[in-house]
């Protein structure tokens, strides 16, 4: 089993969803858990479900004054950090349409949370990684940063993972010798609370057939790659992007 034993883990976009599953596994892992949230009532309310090794934090990653008040806060309680797992993330699924479609408010808000988001807390939290001996930097991508959908459709969020990508591979290169390790997660279609109320039946089928697995992937999917990820089990494993997507962007789709 790993062990995250006394690592403090910061993950973004903690309050709900993957976030939360990613935060309870590190903390029955071992881990102390900084979960951030712009929802600082649902991240107080997750840290309470692991209990005493964990604590919530408001935060508004777009904003830079927020995510400096965020970053001190949390070195003030835990003294140090191990593990930044930038996970927080904003998608209009309804506005994010293609490149002639797409509003320009859509595009910069999505660029603002999931880009320049994820910069600045990054920014904020790596120099104090660095004076701890290193650490480990886990993007949140998605497939759509490396592949659009046939549709054209989100344009905005597809680009902003794509920046990510590269955002996570500047930060391997330019502090790997400063003992800092920087991967992307890239998911495909997991069965989350909120895909499953998002995807019509007609898709879920869609993305069964997809997939080379016998089955979708489930939110432990993530948050397993995640915590080895942030484990000193993935020492040598840095500048990648892994894909958890069953498969799909390995064969041509005919």
């Amino acid at each position: 089993m790993l062990d995250l034993k006394d690592k403090v883990v910061l993950i973004t976009g903690g309050g709900g969803g993957l976030g939360a599953d990613m935060a309870a596994l590190c903390a029955r892992l071992g881990a102390r858990i900084a979960i951030v949230d712009i929802d600082g009532t649902a991240a107080g309310a997750r840290a309470s479900e692991i209990g005493d090794a964990a604590r919530g934090f408001a935060c508004d990653i777009a904003d830079e004054a927020s995510v400096a008040v965020m970053a001190r806060a949390v070195l003030d309680r835990f003294g140090r950090i191990d593990a930044l797992v930038n996970n927080a993330a904003h998608t209009d699924v309804a506005g994010d349409l293609d490149l002639l479609s797409t509003d320009l408010a859509v595009w910069d808000r999505t660029m603002a949370v999931n880009l320049r988001g994820s910069l600045l807390v990054s920014r904020a939290l790596i120099p104090a990684m660095i004076d701890g001996g290193g650490g480990s930097v886990v993007t949140i991508v998605s497939r759509q940063g490396v592949a659009p959908p046939r549709s054209g459709r989100r344009v905005a969020y597809g680009t902003s993972k794509a920046g990510l990508i590269m955002l996570s591979r500047h930060i391997a290169v330019a502090y790997g010798k400063k003992g800092i390790r920087s991967n992307a997660v890239a998911p495909g279609t997991i069965q989350s609370d909120r895909m499953l109320s998002t995807l019509s039946p007609e898709r879920l089928a869609q993305s069964r057939g997809n997939v080379l697995t016998p089955y979708l992937g489930e939110p432990a999917d993530i948050s397993n790659i995640v915590a080895y990820l942030v484990s000193e089990a993935a020492r040598y494993i840095t500048g990648q992007t892994i894909q958890v997507d069953g498969g799909v962007l390995s064969y041509l789709h005919e």
